[in-house]
């Protein structure tokens, strides 16, 4: 059975709680604004959580648990958007990455790094990760509304943008040296294709 179908299945198997629905509804309208951001700068993770199912237990008598996916989206740096609900088919589809390394037990950061900067120590690495801000990609993409709230990051919001301009920077060089090489390479194969061959009338 896929993974969608696995979702579906445990998402049918329960009695409507309608309790439960507003709440979904409501949590869903706080998945919305979230959606607004980049997703690869949220914090997001899956992970599983037994939950009882009301209409098993009343048939056995006896209280019945299913483990369930859940996902937990952050905004990171903003402590006001936190999104925790059962994972939906199209929670995976927008998140395969972090997915597919829920599924073989990884770290589900994707990005570089904090620790992997010059211009961060350890305690400042820290106090980010509290606030769900794993990677320089993260830290980066602070609004200057939540770069304002935390100290010093502002000016650690301009390092780590420059840090990943640096990167982008070498792989446009990169790219540039490439095209150069491959021109230079099709003119030589051209120049040598011309040449009469030796030997032959």
């Amino acid at each position: 059975m896929t993974d969608f179908a696995v979702l579906d299945a445990v998402h049918q198997s329960q009695a409507t709680n309608f309790d439960s629905l507003d709440s979904r509804m409501l949590m869903q309208s706080d998945s919305n604004k979230i959606e607004r951001a980049a997703d690869d700068k949220l914090f997001v993770r899956f992970y599983t959580k037994a939950l009882r199912n009301e209409e098993k237990s009343l048939e056995a008598g006896r209280a019945i648990f299913e483990e369930q996916v859940f996902i937990n989206i952050k905004i990171p740096g903003d402590k006001n958007n936190d999104v925790n609900r059962v994972a939906f088919p199209e929670d995976i589809q927008r998140f395969p990455g972090h997915y597919e390394r829920f599924r073989k037990g990884q770290e589900q950061v994707i990005g570089t790094p904090l620790n992997a900067v010059p211009f961060l120590n350890d305690a400042q690495v820290e106090e980010y990760k509290a606030l769900y801000i794993r990677t320089v990609e993260q830290l980066a993409a602070l609004s200057d509304v939540q770069a304002s709230k935390i100290f010093g990051s502002v000016a650690h919001k301009q390092e780590a943008q420059k840090f990943l301009d640096s990167f982008k920077s070498a792989d446009s060089l990169r790219a540039e040296f490439q095209k150069k090489f491959e021109e230079q390479q099709a003119q030589i194969a051209a120049l040598q294709a011309a040449q009469p061959q030796g030997g032959k009338k």
